[in-house]
């Protein structure tokens, strides 16, 4: 096992711009055993780092001792069974290359691609195209995970499924047996706010979106599809946020990939590198997947949406994945990374909401955002999954003031969401940055029903310490 202790600033921070404080080394095992053998002789807690890009602290610590995955990155394809198994450690732009060689496709295609797969399974992460196919959730058949009770664990979907609102089972030769509250109210939409608990649940998927409390992901089965033929990404251009509305709502109804937004607070901010967005407000974004021989039908049909909502050829860019023309992806990614780069160079912990909605309650949502923004001069940025009516708000204050302000309103904004039933963290995960905004959604009793189902797999604390609870 590595073990380091110089040049480790690279271990100690997140996207979020969190830091890690007191951390004198960073522990890199080879293979699972490595890391089977330290959890064994320590008795410091330990974080998870995978790659960095979470947005909500979860990756960094005050003391103990920090995990890197980066080693355990290992990627097997078994493109006859569909099947990728991969170690929690390897990047997804490193699984989608693999998987490409092979004319194979994972949709949970997160936004960053540097992002961990590991990562990904601790924040059940969803992505622009998960308003077709779901999140990470969807596609795990099998987890191997290094449980704080010093013991291994490799479970398969349909392997332990509760009886009702109980699990009980063996894990070696130890009784586990713990009673869930049914969230299904709750997590019934696009969420990673807590653990996932609903009657006659797969264990395999408390363990998703647990982020790193109850264990260490170390292996991961997936499974995959055939690549489409080829993806169309669409970007329209609109001068007016209600006119871009209403072809959100039609679209929605369409066989979509993607659907995405940006208001135009976004659209100026970058439209400086881009002369295309010249005298443009508004975008949307979707993508569609492509069959073999049917370019001309699907271009035929967007012609016909066009028409009827009056929208100009001139204000349409297509790009296929196929043939690299990919200004449109560009475009939207563009966005994050200069919003990130304003955090990183102010010094501040990025203060971006992660709420959602179902879809009955979309306008509520734009409501409640159009009331509390109004009151605000904080440079504020607008965008993300409105497919799944998940939008981000990201502030970028200048001094404390404002920052002391940001929070209120983002304090103020949860407590609207999730009073119209919304999530507080609809991707993100809660991490140690979001842990108050909890107790907007749960009660005090489901929260202790949480944190009893963690003392089970960790009775001493030592796991991901800080993540979710304090």
């Amino acid at each position: 096992m590595r073990v380091v202790t110089d040049g480790i600033e690279n271990f100690l921070q997140d996207e979020s711009n969190s830091k890690s404080t007191s951390i004198e080394k960073v522990y890199i095992p080879e293979n699972t055993q490595e890391l089977l053998d330290l959890i064994r002789q320590t008795n410091q807690p330990w974080t998870i780092y995978g790659g960095g890009t979470g947005l909500v602290g979860g990756a960094v610590s005050d003391g103990g001792i920090i995990i890197s995955t980066s080693a355990l990155n290992k990627i097997t394809i078994d493109r006859k069974n569909k099947i990728v198994c991969v170690g929690s450690g390897a990047l997804l732009k490193d699984l989608n290359k693999e998987l490409l060689k092979n004319n194979l496709w994972y949709p949970v295609d997160s936004t960053e691609q540097t992002a961990t797969i590991g990562g990904n399974v601790a924040t059940n992460a969803w992505g622009p195209r998960s308003h077709k196919y779901g999140s990470i959730r969807n596609f795990v058949q099998e987890l191997e995970i290094i449980l704080p009770l010093k013991k291994r664990l490799k479970i398969s979907r349909g392997e332990i499924i509760a009886d009702n609102d109980t699990f009980n089972f063996l894990l070696d030769d130890k009784e586990i047996n713990f009673k869930i509250t049914d969230l299904s109210e709750k997590i019934d939409l696009k969420s990673s706010a807590g653990y996932y608990m609903k009657k006659n649940m797969d264990l395999i998927d408390l363990f998703i979106g647990a982020e790193g409390t109850l264990g260490i992901v170390t292996d991961i089965k997936l499974k995959v599809f055939d690549l489409p033929y080829d993806i169309y990404a669409f970007m329209l251009s609109f001068s007016d946020r209600q006119k871009a509305f209403e072809f959100i709502k039609y679209i929605k109804q369409k066989d979509v990939l993607s659907l995405e937004y940006m208001d135009n607070n976004s659209v100026n901010l970058i439209k400086h590198r881009y002369p295309i967005l010249k005298n443009i407000e508004y975008l949307v974004f979707f993508e569609k997947e492509i069959e073999e021989k049917k370019e001309e039908s699907i271009l035929q049909d967007i012609n016909d949406m066009l028409e009827k909502f009056n929208i100009a050829i001139d204000r349409v860019k297509i790009s296929s994945t196929k043939k690299k023309n990919s200004i449109v992806y560009e475009i939207r990614e563009s966005l994050p990374q200069t919003i990130n780069e304003m955090i990183r160079q102010k010094n501040i912990k990025k203060i971006s909401t992660d709420f959602a909605v179902r879809e009955e309650n979309f306008d509520k949502m734009i409501k409640i955002y159009d009331n509390i923004l109004s009151k605000t001069k904080i440079k504020y940025f607008i965008f993300g999954h409105i497919g799944m009516n998940s939008l981000h708000i990201n502030f970028v204050p200048e001094d404390e003031r404002q920052i002391e302000e940001s929070l209120e309103l983002y304090n103020v904004m949860a407590k609207e969401i999730a009073f119209i039933g919304g999530t507080i963290s609809a991707e993100h995960g809660i991490g140690k940055l979001k842990k108050k905004y909890l107790q907007y959604m749960y009660s005090d009793q489901i929260l202790k029903k949480m944190k009893s189902i963690k003392e089970i797999f960790d009775p001493c604390n030592l796991c991901n310490r800080g993540n979710i609870f304090d």
